[in-house]
């Protein structure tokens, strides 16, 4: 099913080409007072095309289906774990300087701040799920997925058709397909949002994601040969995580997917990490990383990788599950 709602909705929407009956609605502000006039939005901003009622979360008769171009601009990232059925959150916010200079935005930083803190706030429960967020205001010009730089998102808004910010989006793999679980545009309780994120996580579909909280934060290469120097994870879990059979691999780039087969080192030495604390794995015992420390342990392999910026690589766990990915 998919729950969807609508809050702060623009009051001139409704002449900007939707040409559909709407409802108002009335929502309390993030503040907790009551709040003013309400007004609609064009119905193709909402999943199955109606609008509803902002203080209720209403359900539509069927998942809203999603099928993803990959062969337009999409974050290589997000093309991954689409690729691999993960399960996934996508939120769009705008920053605070770019509301500054739009006197017509319709919701205001404040808005956008809560929901994107409050979805980071329950990200860290939810290590099973592949979150993605964006700054609607920077799509970048790339022609390629590759071409796209950090934190660009190329046509993935207009793919999954972004109407205005705050939008959180949850997808969960149906087949050979995607459906949309649930739709938020406009502030959302942080309550509302960990039902949600409860209710996907839950969704059974026989992906590849690990329950293991770790964050790939850097991979250092060779000087030579596109091998793997050494690499950092942050443990962002509550419990302490031991990195022994854990693999850095190289992603596919057709097919998204990486296994214990594929190209890239393992770590055969016991490597603890403490939740909130941060490691560097390295090729051999004296690396040095970016942070001026000393590696705490090594891996096996990754010599003569041919890697170059723009590749793809997965961290996985001991059982082969994806536990984060990265570009380089």
């Amino acid at each position: 099913m998919v729950g969807v709602i609508l809050a702060f909705v623009l009051a001139f929407a409704a002449g900007c080409g939707g040409g559909g009956d709407v409802e108002e609605a009335t929502v309390p502000p993030p503040g907790g007072e009551t709040g003013g006039s309400t007004s609609g939005v064009a119905g193709g901003n909402t999943v199955g095309g109606s609008t509803v009622e902002a203080n209720a979360q209403a359900e539509a008769l069927v998942d809203q289906p999603f099928v993803l171009n990959t062969d337009l601009p999409i974050p290589p990232d997000f093309r991954a774990a689409y690729q691999r059925k993960a399960l996934i959150v996508v939120g769009f916010f705008k920053e605070e300087a770019d509301v500054e200079q739009d006197p017509v935005y319709p919701q205001g930083l404040e808005v956008d701040d809560f929901v994107n803190s409050d979805l980071q706030d329950l990200q860290s429960e939810y290590p099973e799920v592949e979150f993605f967020t964006y700054d609607i205001t920077d799509p970048g010009t790339a022609e390629t997925s590759e071409e796209l730089e950090q934190g660009q998102y190329g046509t993935l808004a207009a793919q999954l058709d972004v109407g205005f910010t705050p939008f959180v989006i949850m997808l969960a793999p149906r087949g050979e397909q995607y459906a949309v679980e649930n739709l938020f545009q406009g502030y959302v309780e942080e309550g509302v949002l960990g039902q949600a994120l409860f209710d996907l996580s839950n969704t059974d579909v026989g992906g590849n994601s690990s329950d293991v909280d770790l964050q790939l934060d850097r991979v250092e290469l060779t000087e030579s040969g596109g091998g793997v120097e050494y690499f950092t994870v942050t443990n962002n879990g509550e419990r302490r995580a031991d990195l022994q059979g854990f693999g850095l691999r190289v992603i596919d780039a057709e097919t998204g997917e990486a296994s214990q087969e594929s190209e890239g080192v393992e770590i055969t030495d016991s490597i603890r990490v403490r939740p909130g604390r941060t490691v560097s794995v390295g090729r051999v015992p004296d690396v040095i990383d970016a942070d001026g420390r000393e590696v705490r342990g090594t891996f096996g392999g990754g010599d003569e990788l041919g890697l170059e910026p723009g590749d793809q690589l997965a961290l996985l766990d001991g059982g082969g599950a994806v536990v984060d990915t990265i570009s380089l």
